[in-house]
């Protein structure tokens, strides 16, 4: 059984940049998102996790989509994270977008409170899709579901999103999977077939693809997305050495806190140091930091983003 959404390809989870007073910065947001689009990308993924997407109101989220889309991002392109905690501003967020002409939105599960079942996870996203559905006039996106047990303390099983594909058909068409668990990733590849199955860790693309894998939604696509886009596309010659060179690039990263260092990384890159800024709680990563995983990202032959 193929997938029946048409979503395969690296989706970047795009970083947001600030200006000096935090504020987002459309017009970074939107050159970055153009280079990305530009370097083969299937299109952007706003607001997630490396987009500090929790750090940000859902008026500053739908005023800065509203932005991208106005100066060039075609809403088509773009997959913004809307889940919240809370049911009412989840479909808030969902709706607006559908109504800007979005086709897909990224959910996290609820992950503030930690000891709740399956059934009450379930009524969340159905509910959530319900009222997204209500205050669209009956048009749904399609909705993939963001599986980040590091961050949300749940994890979503196969069984869970299997229930809700079948409640929802043609809505819920896929699933990001941050975990890092290969064993769950391959778990969500076998036996979840008509979705389109994204996995976040990037040293697991290859893998992923090999097993019917739709590719990536991926942090280090800021950096590295032709590389990605080229091991996704099944048009690199010597894959493995491709994925081990990736896989060498996360290393890089990951050696510090992601978000700071990769933005301080390509402000190195670009050398542009509004790139450091980040919101807290999250602490910027200083000139030393970046120039360090730039480094390292070169010695791995990243194939680094032009903008």
């Amino acid at each position: 059984m193929q997938p029946q959404s048409s979503l395969r390809g690296v989706w970047p989870a795009v970083l947001t940049p600030f200006d000096e007073q935090l504020a987002i910065d459309d017009a970074r947001l939107a050159r970055h998102c153009g280079a990305l689009l530009a370097a083969g990308c299937r299109g952007v993924s706003l607001f997630g996790t490396t987009g500090e997407g929790t750090a940000l109101s859902a008026d500053e989220r739908q005023r800065s989509l509203e932005a991208a889309i106005a100066t060039g991002v075609p809403a088509a392109r773009i997959m913004p994270s809307t889940g919240c905690c809370d049911v009412p501003t989840s479909a808030v967020l969902a709706a607006h977008a559908v109504s800007l002409g979005v086709e897909c939105v990224l959910v996290l599960p609820p992950f503030y409170l930690k000891d709740v079942g399956e059934a009450g996870i379930y009524a969340h996203i159905a509910a959530t899709i319900e009222r997204t559905a209500a205050l669209a006039r009956g048009r749904s996106p399609k909705i993939c579901l963001y599986n980040f047990p590091f961050h949300t303390g749940l994890t979503l099983r196969p069984a869970l999103v299997r229930r809700l594909a079948d409640a929802f058909p043609g809505v819920l068409v896929a699933v990001k999977d941050s975990s890092g668990d290969w064993p769950l990733s391959s778990s969500y590849l076998r036996e979840l077939p008509d979705l389109d199955i994204f996995v976040g860790d990037e040293r697991t693309v290859l893998a992923a693809i090999r097993a019917g894998g739709a590719g990536t939604v991926s942090g280090m696509a800021n950096a590295i997305a032709a590389d990605l886009v080229q091991l996704c596309t099944g048009e690199a010659r010597g894959a493995d050495i491709l994925q081990n060179k990736i896989s060498a690039a996360v290393a890089a990263v990951t050696a510090h806190s992601f978000v700071p260092a990769i933005k301080s990384a390509l402000a190195e890159l670009w050398r542009d140091t509004a790139w450091r800024a980040v919101r807290p709680p999250l602490e910027a990563a200083g000139p030393e930091v970046g120039a360090s995983v730039l480094a390292s990202l070169r010695a791995a032959g990243a194939n680094l983003l032009k903008i």
